[in-house]
């Protein structure tokens, strides 16, 4: 009993992940990148130009998150980042579920090889 509530719960949370599309959108247009998964796991690597905030350390270190940038949370599924995205909506955040972080790692590489394009070669 308790652990299909456990996970009901979990699924509720990484429900609420946005579309890999829309991420990359939110990146793209400057949104504040975090990691709220454990700093051993963020070591095993991270997405460019994300910060590691654990969702434990959530709460202490809110002064570091920018209140005037969309903030695009992630973590291994995306059940612990939507939880952090409901944290942080009830203090005022405008925060996004990315869901997980090889998602969030492929959007990052997508929109670098799109604007490498753009550039047009030799630039």
């Amino acid at each position: 009993m308790f652990l299909s509530g456990f996970k009901a719960r979990h699924d509720a949370m990484a429900s609420t992940k946005l579309p890999p599309q829309a991420v990359a959108k939110l990146i793209e247009a400057g949104a504040f990148l975090v990691d709220v998964r454990p700093k051993l796991w963020a070591m095993t690597g991270m997405a460019p130009s994300a910060t590691n905030i654990s969702l434990f350390a959530l709460k202490r270190r809110l002064h570091e998150l920018p209140r005037d940038r969309n903030i695009v949370l992630y973590c291994h599924s995306g059940a612990a980042a939507g939880k952090a995205k409901e944290m942080l909506d009830a203090l005022g955040f405008q925060a996004f579920n990315g869901g997980g972080c090889k998602d969030v790692k492929r959007a990052v590489r997508e929109i670098g090889s799109s604007r490498a394009a753009a550039a047009g070669p030799g630039r």
